[in-house]
């Protein structure tokens, strides 16, 4: 499972975060040039496109997809509802709670970058793509019944070894799971028993906060 839900991860934060994460830059820069060749909060030069930069991009949206498979893997067992909701939720969820670290009032990139909203709304949006893109191809790969190649369960396992900590993490969470619901699968031990909508409602309230501090943000900036 995990091999599998990894190598999607990784898939879908290249396309959000290298692919559309680019269109949205593209996107800012023609709409603010007097903005163009200032260096962003993140180190990229707006309005310059170049290979390399692309790349890093890439490989950041790499990094970020396989690290929030570890937070999928925490959350997924928390799901609940048919299966609108539980896209909408393990995609917008994450997404506001990621906007509300990304937009700040000080710092160079929402100060310079205009309208205000619609740079919030993209560094919302690039974070929802991934969680949404993550959540539906997760799903089909876990119901895939052929065993994976021998090529890709390594190249699925292996960003787990830089990882070790989250991986430690995840494996002692999935004993104390099973052991709490009585050899049961650990995520119908979530869905059933209060702990798990003890879980919920803490999650429920850093999504409310942090939408709190988005409006704020947003409303100072304008």
């Amino acid at each position: 499972m995990l091999a599998r839900v990894t190598l999607v991860g990784a898939l879908s934060g290249v396309i959000a975060v290298g692919v559309l994460g680019r269109v949205a830059m593209f996107l800012l820069a023609y709409l603010n040039p007097l903005a163009s060749g200032v260096r962003s909060d993140d180190g990229f030069e707006i309005g310059q496109f170049t290979l390399s930069g692309s790349l890093q991009l890439a490989a950041a949206g790499l990094q970020i997809g396989v690290t929030g498979v570890f937070f999928y893997l925490v959350v997924r067992g928390l799901m609940v509802g048919p299966g609108w909701f539980r896209l909408l939720s393990i995609s917008l969820g994450p997404a506001v709670v990621v906007g509300a670290m990304v937009v700040h009032t000080d710092g160079v990139d929402f100060n310079v970058l205009e309208p205000v909203w619609l740079a919030a709304l993209l560094f919302i949006g690039v974070p929802a793509v991934y969680c949404a893109l993550l959540h539906v191809l997760a799903v089909r790969a876990l119901r895939w019944e052929r065993p994976l190649p021998r090529l890709l369960l390594v190249l699925g396992l292996l960003p787990w070894i830089p990882l070790l900590p989250l991986t430690l993490l995840l494996l002692v969470g999935f004993l104390a799971l099973r052991a709490l619901s009585g050899r049961r699968a650990g995520r119908a031990f979530l869905t059933r028993t209060w702990p798990g909508w003890v879980l919920r409602g803490a999650l429920a309230a850093l999504v409310l906060v942090s939408v709190v501090d988005l409006v704020n943000d947003v409303e100072a900036l304008t």
